[in-house]
């Protein structure tokens, strides 16, 4: 059976110490997204509505119609799942069993009207990507600013469009297809431009990134710079996600 225009899991069995050889085994999950977390724990989403299916086969579901698009889901913290609904730019963050936790957050009270970008950061805060004027900002769980990096594109000279961002052990991942992968620290400041380009999305468990390129799925060594094609993939499948509990 095809899926179209669907994204559907191959939750691979891989294990780094055999990132060469062939899968082990795999399922295919049927969902507009999918995501995996650092323990195992496997998350859907179809028309707004989320699913968790937890490592010892029980399942949870979370949904919400009334905040229009669900556009981001970052699973970063399994304690605290943060969701962004960008048409109202309104954050709410799930606990564990998907329960609501705390009120939702209206971005546009804290002086963001375009607010293209979301992710968790450490610590119980976040950050936003504000494309009015191409910043990053971040915020304490106090909803208090305490990174501001000013003008990315004055700053750097690069005409970034970001489709994309993640923070992993103390560093911000912001994706501009065109350039590659910006890291900067948690203050803000600019690191480096990993070449990686024309992708959307990947997954970081270091020293790995993981991504999909063309039907084929990649891992990139943070430290080696090396670049591996790990395997070929459906034409259908849009997403490939590692099991972070078996890598």
């Amino acid at each position: 059976m095809k899926f179209n225009k669907k994204t559907y899991l191959l939750l691979s069995l891989f294990s780094l110490s055999f990132i060469l050889s062939a899968q082990d085994s795999a399922m295919f999950v049927r969902a507009e997204k999918i995501y995996v977390d650092n323990i195992g724990n496997l998350y859907t989403i179809n028309d707004g509505t989320v699913t968790k299916y937890f490592t010892n086969k029980q399942t949870k579901t979370f949904s919400i119609k009334t905040f229009g698009t669900l556009q981001t889901v970052d699973i970063t913290n399994p304690l605290r799942v943060l969701m962004y609904f960008s048409d109202f730019q309104r954050i709410l963050f799930l606990d564990s069993q998907l329960s609501q936790n705390g009120d939702a957050i209206e971005l546009s009270n804290l002086g963001l009207e375009q607010a293209s970008l979301v992710c968790s950061s450490f610590n119980n805060g976040f950050w936003v990507f504000n494309r009015a004027n191409n910043e990053l900002v971040r915020f304490n769980q106090q909803l208090e600013t305490n990174v501001k990096t000013g003008n990315l594109k004055r700053l750097l000279d690069m005409n970034i469009y970001p489709v994309f961002m993640t923070e992993h052990n103390g560093k911000l991942y912001l994706n501009s297809p065109e350039i590659g992968i910006l890291v900067f620290d948690i203050y803000g400041a600019y690191i480096k431009t990993i070449p990686i380009l024309h992708i959307h999305s990947f997954q970081i468990q270091y020293p790995y990134i993981f991504y999909t390129h063309q039907n084929k799925f990649f891992s990139f060594h943070l430290n080696t710079f090396e670049t591996l094609e790990i395997s070929s993939i459906p034409k259908d499948c849009q997403n490939v996600e590692f099991n972070g509990s078996h890598c």
